[in-house]
C-alpha cells in the first residue's frame, strides 16, 4: 500500500514538472514573454510619471487649462 501510495505521488510529480497539460508551444510562450515585457514598460512609464509628477497641472496661471 505505501509503495503504491509513493509511485503515485512520484508519477504526479514528475508529470507536472515535466509540464504535462500545459500544451502551450514555442509561439505562444514568445507571445506571452513579449506581453509580459509590454505591461511591464507601460508600467514603468506610470511609475516614473508618478515619481516625477509630471502629469500634475500647471499652476502658472489663474485659468485651469486642462
Amino acid at each position: 500500500m505505501r509503495r503504491g501510495i509513493i509511485a503515485a505521488l512520484v508519477t504526479v510529480l514528475s508529470c507536472a514538472a515535466a509540464g504535462c497539460g500545459l500544451g502551450r508551444t514555442s509561439n505562444e510562450n514568445f507571445r506571452a514573454a513579449v506581453r509580459v515585457a509590454d505591461y511591464d514598460a507601460r508600467m514603468l512609464v506610470d511609475d516614473v510619471a508618478l515619481l516625477l509628477l509630471t502629469e500634475r497641472p500647471q499652476r502658472t496661471s489663474r485659468l485651469m487649462i486642462k
